[in-house]
């Protein structure tokens, strides 16, 4: 850094003398291709100066040059440029051993930072072929810069000479960064940097940046601030900045920032706050509502207030964050964090403890599901599922503990207390725990392990629901409110693969679940078998069934086997009714088809489904196949072929079942066996 500085300062004596001797001709095309060549020799940059130069000499030196142009010769596009940079110098610093820059500026600054797919970076230049003659240009000036200064070289040995800019001006720059290796693009525009008597021997002085940043799918730019009071002491390695203000409306954060000893063990040591702001505002800064307005609330102007501020300090080794503390509303959060960095021998490692009191997000949350739901089912259009590589190099390069321990977290209906969640990465293993959260009076617990050691990751997870009230979690669902009760539930999958996709895809296990002190709207199985029933030749009194029961029993599960697309096998009874099937279900395209058996079992079950002993123990074949977007009446519906086929050999069986009783009752023993026979052989032609 001292080096540069020294070289910086002998190119701008240099830049005097040849302004001196090329006052006459300071436009000619040679002086600026003499530029040119010099900037090409130095850095391996062409440097283009298509306007016009001006040199001043009273009261100041000063050197504009105007339409300036850089570029790396091996790629088409530009690197930088600017309508016009400014350079004005106190002459007399310079003879006083001092390098007082008066004005150093720019208008319409630009710079382009471009990376292609192969990591080819248009800033890179080869100059192996000019690292000697750049040393021996260094040494020259080096060596003209101590001989311009003897005494202070001599007194102060590796002291830098007084640099300080009493103007520095940035006005109206942009930056494109786009790195398509990493998929990475974002702008910069409007930026503007000002700032007075900036120095770097330990005097205090103020900077103030204003600048637009723009994502890529971000549709408005966000507009940033920042500002500070620095004193940058480079001679003992130190720099503190006070009062800094980042500015994210309606966000503030405010604090103070010290770095010492930055060249040889740099530590770094501060503290943020926020003040109070409105959650909803930001959003709308960040544009998060524009494509999130299904889950987010459109009155968010009535969402409470967060605060939030922290300590910090870091060094080559860690970095520790001893003290978090947040405010949203009336809830209260608190925490603390550490991250020690990765070493040739260890990796990372990080920890973290976050304790909250309880947590409101239903201002958040849009209340307004009739309409959400309305407009699913009037566009019936496929859900959208995000191909998501997992964090498997994270996991494989990272060791962390951390927990999360909320007192309640309310989500409009949705309430659950008692939130306590451990997790563990070691050794390329990640261990997700959910102690028991108490939930709709019952409670739900799990685990989750995502093992990252082998080329496809593995993934097991466990979910157990205790007697969890229906009735109050239903209605969150209520497209699906046709039966309440207690559920209990236990949840066993495997799955396989580096990303979500691939664990959808391969996923196998169990669900099994109970329904104590159930009540069931069974207006489903009433149009299914009304359509049934339709086909009978006698008919049957389906509409007399009741339109909700109570079961003695309900229970099933469902298992899967390498995805859930296709090959579920699903069973759920009832007292004496019964469902068998298989199917699955299509996320991508949002719709599900099952296969599926309905059947009223006779004796020994409960009769809590009456219907003609004739139908009893009979499997009616019914398809399950519809879009989730589609009203739940149109689900299910009887094949209706099979049910005549059916009807047809219930016929038969009933005639052979009465023409037996005749025999029996009116033949005699000896001769039944040979009318049984004949009548085999009527019935089977």
């Amino acid at each position: 850094m001292k080096t540069f500085l020294k070289v910086l300062a002998a190119f701008v004596v240099l830049l005097i003398i040849s302004g001196a001797l090329l006052v006459r001709s300071v436009n000619s095309d040679s002086n600026k291709d003499a530029i040119r060549e010099a900037v090409l020799v130095t850095t391996g940059y062409e440097l283009t100066i298509a306007g016009d130069m001006d040199i001043d000499f009273f009261p100041s030196l000063g050197l504009v040059l105007n339409d300036v142009r850089l570029k790396n010769p091996a790629y088409p596009q530009e690197l930088a440029s600017t309508s016009a940079a400014t350079l004005k110098i106190d002459l007399g610093s310079i003879i006083g051993g001092d390098f007082i820059v008066q004005e150093l500026s720019t208008d319409d600054f630009y710079i382009n930072y471009f990376i292609d797919a192969s990591g080819n970076n248009i800033w890179e230049v080869d100059q192996n072929a000019e690292t000697e003659e750049i040393s021996s240009v260094e040494s020259i000036l080096t060596r003209r810069i101590e001989n311009s200064f003897p005494e202070e070289t001599a007194n102060s040995n590796d002291e830098l000479s007084t640099l300080s800019f009493e103007r520095l001006r940035i006005s109206n720059a942009s930056a494109d960064i786009q790195d398509l290796s990493t998929n990475t693009n974002f702008r910069i525009r409007n930026l503007d940097l000002d700032s007075r008597d900036s120095n770097l021997d330990g005097r205090p002085f103020d900077i103030d940046l204003t600048f637009d940043f723009l994502n890529n799918g971000m549709s408005e730019a966000l507009p940033i601030g920042l500002s500070s009071n620095i004193v940058a002491d480079i001679n003992n390695d130190n720099i503190t900045m006070s009062e800094v203000k980042f500015n994210v409306t309606p966000m503030l954060i405010q604090g103070d920032v010290a770095i010492e000893n930055f060249v040889e063990a740099i530590a770094v040591t501060g503290n943020l706050q926020s003040n109070d702001f409105d959650i909803g505002g930001l959003l709308e800064t960040l544009n998060f509502t524009e494509n999130n307005d299904e889950f987010i609330s459109s009155n968010l102007n009535s969402t409470p207030l967060l605060r939030f501020g922290l300590n910090f300090s870091a060094n080559e080794n860690e970095l520790s964050v001893p003290s978090i503390s947040a405010s949203l509303g009336d809830a209260s959060i608190e925490g603390d964090a550490s991250v020690r960095f990765a070493t040739d021998f260890l990796p990372a490692n990080i920890s973290y403890d976050i304790r909250s009191t309880t947590i409101d997000l239903s201002p958040f949350i849009n209340e307004d599901e009739a309409s959400i739901n309305s407009e699913t089912e009037a566009t019936g259009e496929p859900s959208v599922v995000v191909e998501t590589e997992l964090p498997l190099d994270f996991l494989n390069t990272v060791n962390l503990i951390g927990s999360i321990s909320i007192e309640s977290l309310i989500a409009n209906q949705f309430q659950l207390q008692d939130i306590n969640i451990f997790t563990n990465v070691e050794d390329g293993l990640l261990d997700i725990e959910i102690q028991p959260i108490q939930a709709y009076d019952g409670n739900i617990q799990g685990n989750v392990r995502i093992d990252a050691r082998r080329d496809e990751a593995e993934l097991t997870s466990q979910l157990s629901i205790n007697q969890v009230d229906l009735t109050d979690l239903v209605p969150e669902v209520s497209r699906f409110n046709s039966v309440t009760g207690r559920l209990n539930l236990e949840v066993d999958y495997t799955a396989s693969g580096n990303t979500t996709s691939a664990l959808m895809n391969s996923i196998s296990g169990s669900t099994g679940f109970e329904i104590t002190e159930n009540s069931v709207d069974i207006g489903v199985i009433k149009q299914v078998f009304t359509a049934i029933a339709a086909l009978s030749p006698g008919g049957d009194a389906i509409q007399q069934w009741p339109d909700v029961i109570q079961f003695a029993e309900f229970a099933g599960y469902i298992l899967m086997e390498e995805g859930i697309k296709e090959g579920q096998q699903v069973k759920l009874r009832m007292d004496n009714f019964d469902i068998t099937g298989t199917g699955g279900i299509d996320i991508d395209a949002g719709n599900f088809n099952y296969d599926l058996l309905f059947t009223v079992l006779g004796e020994p079950y409960a009769q809590t489904i009456q219907i003609d002993e004739l139908y009893h123990d009979v499997s009616w074949p019914v398809q399950c196949s519809a879009a989730f977007s589609e009203d739940v009446s149109q689900y299910c519906g009887p094949d209706f072929t099979q049910v005549r086929t059916i009807f047809s050999q219930i016929g038969g069986n009933a005639i052979r079942s009465r023409l037996n009783e005749v025999l029996t009752d009116q033949l005699p023993t000896e001769l039944q066996d040979s009318a049984r026979g004949l009548l085999r052989n009527l019935f089977d032609r």
